[in-house]
């Protein structure tokens, strides 16, 4: 017996898919923007890691709601910067690509501090909101919950743009983090007064907080400030969002050799007008 699979007892019969290669499950994309399964990116460990931190903070009513509404109504906003400022047509570079080289000079620093940032603004604060739950410092945990929130929704954001390349421009995926970025300051800041102004160990309401944990609640909301505000105003908007944005209207990613272009043009014409104006002397 074939099962149903395989060719019947005659030999004569065969299934039309027989003779043929089965058709692939991801077939080739036809525009630029369009790349295979992207919608499997979504749903990644990365992915569900973030969603599931974002959800248990914001459930443990240690988050204010003003952040929560932030990262809720931050999705609709993009939709509309999608479809209504900086919409994704043919003819656009890929969102997909990289904004900068893919040399080893400019991606190990990109790495560094990718790596940094995952360090100091993910691994280090999630474990002094656990280490705050088994002590039982509230406060601290309360202190600490809006910004680890604000950066597990930056990163399921971004898994949403990224996952639809085709709706979801270059503009569009730099502004995730630049407004991401420029929320979680305040956030830091605030994090940092309350660690600064707050005596946790002097309130002698429940369980006596260790000064490790004063101390390191302040080291980690002041670096946390220093760190992404130096991430914003030194990386995001001087040199990340600019780049976006020109490769996403001049339709290209070779900026830096039109430059060297345009300046070897223009020095070329400075050159010519000096010459002709020392014909005239001379004449």
């Amino acid at each position: 017996m074939s099962g149903g699979v395989g060719p019947t007892a005659g030999g004569g019969i065969t299934l039309p898919s027989m003779g043929a290669p089965p058709p692939p499950l991801h077939p080739t994309p036809t525009s630029p923007t369009a790349r295979p399964h992207h919608h499997y990116y979504l749903f990644s460990i990365k992915q569900l890691n973030t969603l599931g931190a974002a959800a248990v903070l914001a459930f443990s009513t240690t988050v204010p709601l003003s952040e929560i509404a932030f990262a809720v109504l931050l999705l609709p906003y993009l939709l509309f910067l999608a479809w209504v400022a900086f919409p994704q047509r043919p003819g656009k570079p890929d969102p997909a690509a990289s904004v900068f080289p893919t040399g080893l000079g400019v991606r190990l620093p990109l790495a560094v501090h990718t790596a940094l940032g995952f360090v100091l603004g993910a691994a280090l604060p999630a474990l002094y909101i656990l280490d705050g739950l088994r002590s039982g410092d509230k406060a601290g945990v309360a202190a600490a919950a809006p910004h680890a929130f604000l950066l597990s929704s930056q990163v399921f954001t971004e898994g949403i743009a990224a996952a639809w390349p085709g709706t979801f421009s270059l503009p569009v995926r730099a502004a995730v983090p630049v407004m991401y970025s420029a929320r979680r300051m305040f956030a830091a800041s605030e994090w940092l007064r309350e660690e600064l102004v707050q005596e946790r160990d002097d309130l002698g309401v429940g369980p006596t907080v260790a000064p490790r944990r004063v101390v390191a609640g302040r080291v980690l909301a002041a670096a946390n400030l220093v760190f992404w505000g130096l991430n914003l105003f030194g990386f995001l908007l001087p040199f990340y969002l600019p780049k976006a944005l020109r490769r996403y209207y001049l339709g290209t990613d070779r900026e830096d050799d039109d430059g060297e272009e345009d300046r070897s043009r223009a020095k070329e014409q400075q050159k010519k007008q000096l010459q002709e104006g020392e014909g005239k002397k001379d004449s």
